[in-house]
């Protein structure tokens, strides 16, 4: 008998049973027509190898329910939406799922009509989203995957870039949330006996203390997040700035905050308020539009993003002599010193 042979009852005896729970060995040398059940034995055990979960009930051989993916009734553009939202997140923040995206994806496109196949390998290249990778060192990022699943307590040696200082702790990590092209990690910690974030890249050491934690029914990602403007957290503040009418389209049309309000004016300039947990994030996101952006409020902030401006205007000695030309009244010297005059 030729490997091909074999391979072909092999197959024959997965649909069978699947189709057919409860059939016996007798069974399986019938329908397979072969004279041993010896023969059936050697092949069942082969599958069971082959990690393929078939076992025997008590009456008849049976397959795990759910190792197989029943036949899926999608649409094209559903296909493409799945295949696409699951090919950008594996090629980007979720390479440390690479092996298991990769694997469902062929499985998902396996059932698929082949008309669908095709319009699948047609288009996918047309879309592109930008995605951008992150170092996942020693598989960290993976390593905390798991321990949120299994709710296992950790213990971490963490750096803080303010103390400039590595302090070992003990946690109960919650979640894991991507903000800001970087991964974090949100947890109990014992040490400070409160909720925090830990940027991953930031922990140097993590072993498993043996400890399970409750997970606490009353947390969510979702509320725990709700005002920071990023990823950073903080008291919260109402924040108001004023957009130029030749920038307030590109604000108007974005939701950048979920408490955003916008005002329109007469003049085409608009009043942005959002309330956030902590400035420092929606400050360097002020900064970046220049001079077409003025904070109202708070003071605190307005002089924060002032003393910024004066600072860049003595870094780059607008006033002074310089090595390259900036014209009086350029929109870079207006950004850099609209706060400082």
């Amino acid at each position: 008998m030729s490997k091909y042979e074999r391979l072909a009852r092999l197959l024959k005896i997965v649909t069978l049973v699947k189709a057919n729970p409860r059939l016996t060995r007798n069974d399986l040398a019938r329908l397979c027509e072969v004279d041993s059940v010896r023969t059936i034995q050697r092949d069942i055990n082969s599958l069971a190898v082959a990690e393929v979960p078939i076992y025997w009930s008590g009456e008849g051989y049976e397959i795990m329910p759910g190792f197989f993916l029943p036949p899926l009734a999608l649409s094209a553009e559903e296909a493409f939406s799945l295949v696409l939202s699951a090919s950008v997140y594996n090629n980007g923040e979720g390479s440390f799922h690479e092996s298991t995206i990769e694997s469902a994806i062929s499985k998902v496109i396996a059932t698929l009509p082949k008309a669908t196949r095709k319009m699948l390998e047609e288009n996918l290249d047309k879309i592109d989203i930008e995605s951008r990778k992150t170092a996942d060192m020693h598989g960290l990022v993976s390593q905390l995957y798991q321990a949120v699943l299994n709710t296992k307590q950790l213990r971490i040696n963490y750096y803080t870039f303010s103390r400039d200082s590595v302090s070992e702790r003990e946690v109960d990590p919650y979640a894991l949330t991507y903000r800001g092209h970087a991964w974090y990690l949100i947890a109990f910690c014992h040490m400070r006996e409160e909720i925090l974030m830990f940027r991953t890249n930031c922990i140097k050491t993590l072993d498993y203390t043996g400890k399970v934690f409750p997970y606490p029914t009353d947390f969510s990602v979702k509320a725990y997040m709700d005002k920071s403007w990023s990823s950073m957290r903080g008291e919260e503040t109402e924040v108001v700035v004023k957009f130029g009418a030749r920038l307030a389209p590109l604000i108007r049309e974005v939701e950048w905050h979920p408490t955003q309000h916008i005002e329109d004016l007469s003049d085409g300039s608009i009043i942005y308020t959002a309330t956030v947990a902590g400035t420092k994030e929606i400050g360097s996101w002020i900064l970046s539009y220049g001079d077409e952006a003025e904070v109202l409020s708070p003071e605190s902030l307005r002089e924060e993003i002032s003393a910024t401006a004066e600072s860049m205007c003595q870094r780059y000695h607008i006033g002074q002599h310089m090595p390259y030309s900036i014209h009086e009244g350029s929109s870079m010297e207006k950004a850099l010193c609209y706060a400082a005059t």
